[in-house]
């Protein structure tokens, strides 16, 4: 039963009135594309999922979900093959088939997502804050951006919710793993929307399958690399720093960053790793701390973007040269930014090997 005005109160009342704006906004086009991020996360994937049943069951129109790059992360990966999830390669999709074209957990003018050249944004949804995004509330039919939601995938749920849609099992488990992994399982960034949007989806979910997914089997070069980033550790009074130099992939940056917070005496983490010409940077602060600032200042001066949410941050900087004196140049810069940013310029740091047990 689709919710109603008259038994709702007033912020329910305009959830579903947002809900059916983008309804009747599908339905006045005939197919949606559904773009994300280049190498898409749980949060996207899951966001993009939940759209794609928002289009089938409340609008009645057909989609197709495209992307750029690559699922990297084991975790990712997993999720796409338990739920089944279906992808395009963008570079291979005819986009004038196309009279929709929405963007999930990211914005136009993010560093890390490419947007097909003369094509116009409809939908936007997404939960972070960037300096860079390119188009507003003026500039795009459905613009959903709310940095006080912990996932992406917690406004999608909500829009599917209030729409009176019963979510599918694959639907549901891949927007609660989203929400899961963007929150550290509702521990951090929480909104009340993240709390009624895992609550929608419980009943739903797969839950063997989402144990499948949040642990899989690793790759022995995994391990390797993890061995080659601790190695790297620069802890300094409640900072903790990691360059990894040529990194696997952005996605190993961030699982380095995620790790090094659980560190005793660690507030903030900025790890980096260079893959092809991009330095990667992924920032994490303990809760109360603001990633976006930290991130931000690191990145100060650079040819570069950035996003965050909350004790999460992301972004990267592009590198004319990529070898191995330009990196370690870039790595000093951030360093002293970082540091600065933190305020405790000129400090001395530690290895892993100094600390106590």
């Amino acid at each position: 039963m689709n919710p109603t005005s008259a038994s709702l109160p007033p912020q329910r009342e305009n959830c579903v009135k947002h809900a059916h704006q983008l309804r009747d906004l599908l339905r006045s086009r005939k197919r949606l594309l559904v773009l994300t991020h280049n190498n898409p996360d749980p949060d996207s994937l899951g966001g993009a999922l939940g759209l794609q049943e928002f289009a089938r069951k409340a609008a009645g129109i057909d989609s197709r979900f495209a992307i750029t790059g690559k699922v990297l992360r084991a975790e990712n990966q997993a999720m796409v093959r338990e739920l089944g999830i279906q992808m395009d390669r963008l570079d291979a999709t005819q986009v004038q088939d196309f009279d929709c074209f929405a963007m999930v957990d990211t914005q136009p003018g993010f560093g890390h997502t490419f947007l097909p050249p003369g094509i116009t944004i409809d939908i936007v949804l997404d939960h972070h804050v960037c300096a860079d995004a390119k188009l507003g509330p003026a500039d795009v039919p459905f613009f959903d951006v709310r940095p006080d939601a912990g996932a992406t995938s917690s406004i999608m749920a909500g829009h599917l919710a209030d729409a009176g849609v019963v979510p599918s099992t694959a639907t549901a488990t891949a927007l609660a793993y989203g929400i899961r992994t963007d929150t550290a399982d509702l521990s951090r960034n929480v909104s009340p929307l993240d709390l009624r949007a895992f609550e929608y989806l419980s009943p739903h979910i797969d839950r063997q399958k989402l144990a499948a997914i949040t642990n899989p089997r690793l790759p022995v070069g995994y391990f390797k690399a993890l061995m080659g980033a601790l190695s790297k550790v620069r802890i300094y009074d409640g900072l903790t720093l990691c360059s990894l130099g040529h990194a696997t992939s952005a996605e190993m940056v961030a699982e380095v960053a995620d790790l090094l917070l659980r560190m005793e005496g660690t507030r903030a983490v900025f790890c980096g790793g260079l893959v092809g010409r991009t330095y990667y940077v992924s920032v994490r602060t303990e809760i109360g701390m603001d990633a976006w600032t930290l991130i931000r200042a690191g990145i100060d001066g650079e040819q570069g973007s950035c996003g965050g949410h909350g004790s999460v941050a992301g972004g990267s900087v592009k590198l004319e040269e990529a070898d191995s004196r330009a990196l370690r140049r870039l790595e000093r810069r951030l360093e002293r930014n970082v540091l600065r940013g933190m305020g405790i310029a000129g400090a001395n740091a530690t290895t892993l090997g100094d600390q106590e047990d």
